[in-house]
């Protein structure tokens, strides 16, 4: 059984222990995105998105719907239950 220990920090940092980086792929300074749905968190890495952002880089529907996308990202709340 592992152990799990839960710390608040003011930094914008997530701390991962080595065996969960390796099974995630991911390396030290990897940029994610944090999704939190109820109890749980979900991270997505940033490259696949940017790798598509660059693909995309001249395509405005693409821009148009990443400005929303953030608009909707900031706009939303978290429920006081959370």
């Amino acid at each position: 059984m592992l152990q799990k220990i839960a710390q608040s920090t003011s930094e914008d940092v997530i701390s991962l222990p080595r065996w969960l980086m390796q099974v995630l792929n991911l390396r030290e300074g990897d940029a994610i995105k944090t999704v939190v749905e109820g109890q749980s968190v979900r991270l997505t890495s940033l490259d696949h998105f940017l790798t598509l952002r660059g693909a995309l880089k001249d395509d405005q529907d693409f821009d148009q719907a990443v400005t929303y996308l953030q608009q909707a990202w900031d706009a939303w709340t978290t429920p006081d239950s959370a």
